[in-house]
């Protein structure tokens, strides 16, 4: 009983000392591996907050609906064009999935549907 007292005392003590500035805080901000330019783009992934909200044909072309989730402004798009820095570069038929690219960084995004 006493070792796991102090297993878990030292676990405690271990996490506890992980502060910002310790090496064992993030891996991705302490990496020696990634570039200072690669780990500003993961950062602007997160700010990223689109919805796929719907899609049409009119004659041979594909557009399609994002819309930012933060302020439900909503913008029809069409297939590789750039618009504000995004741009769709494929779509899925079957999956109802596009893959576009915002400020350099790819994502998937699937069609969001009404519950």
């Amino acid at each position: 009983m006493n070792s796991r007292w102090l297993v878990a005392a030292t676990l405690i003590a271990s996490v506890a000392g992980a502060e910002k500035s310790s090496p064992y805080a993030s891996l991705v901000e302490n990496s020696p591996f990634l570039t200072p330019a690669f780990k500003a783009r993961l950062g602007k992934r997160d700010t990223v907050s689109m919805m796929f909200a719907g899609y049409t044909k009119i004659g041979s072309e594909w557009h399609f609906a994002l819309v930012e989730k933060k302020t439900g402004k909503s913008t029809w798009m069409k297939m590789n064009v750039e618009q504000d820095g995004i741009r769709i570069e494929s779509f899925d038929e079957k999956t109802e999935q596009i893959h576009l690219t915002v400020g350099g960084l790819g994502m998937d995004l699937t069609l969001v549907k009404e519950k």
